[in-house]
């Protein structure tokens, strides 16, 4: 199990979403030039406050601390294993419904769409808990400048790996 890093290296993402015809929607990412990086606390979570260097927004960088990421880790690696539990038996009910509706002539239709949806969404939870379970505990990005733009948003990215000579 990969262990929770010391700090975070991060470059700040704009993303603007401009939208084309009704079924058409185009997304452009640029990201600021600088590399930087947050130390990791042990209990409390750290902070940066950053500009982006294309619309000059005021953002808040938050990296939760050791303790945040290993609690949130420590919860979702027992979750998971309860989502795959219900997602097994969800899909159960529905091998019980596909094959019961044939010999009895009654309206599945109900059953059918339930156990289906609840596979869905058992599945989709096992997987986010999955996930979440070996995560490193990346940062949040607020805008702090009460500026926002519907078709613009930020996040982070990790740093271009450096090439090799």
């Amino acid at each position: 199990m990969p262990d929770v890093s010391e700090s975070f290296e991060y470059r700040i993402v704009h993303i603007v979403t401009a939208q084309g015809d009704e079924r058409m929607r185009r997304s452009v990412a640029l990201t600021n030039d600088a590399v930087r990086r947050l130390p990791r606390y042990a209990e409390q979570g750290n902070t940066a406050h950053e500009a982006c260097d294309h619309c000059e927004a005021q953002l808040r960088v938050e990296l939760p601390s050791f303790a945040d990421v290993r609690r949130e880790r420590r919860l979702h690696r027992t979750l998971w294993k309860v989502w795959a539990v219900a997602t097994v038996l969800s899909g159960y009910g529905f091998v019980h419904v596909a094959r019961t509706s044939r010999d009895t002539g009654y309206g599945p239709e109900i059953a059918f769409v339930v156990t289906v949806c609840g596979t869905l969404f058992f599945g989709y939870r096992t997987l986010v808990s999955g996930m979440i379970s070996r995560s490193n505990g990346a940062p949040a990005v607020t805008r702090v400048d009460r500026r926002e733009r519907g078709n613009v948003r930020h996040s982070w990215a990790f740093p271009p790996e450096p090439e090799a000579p």
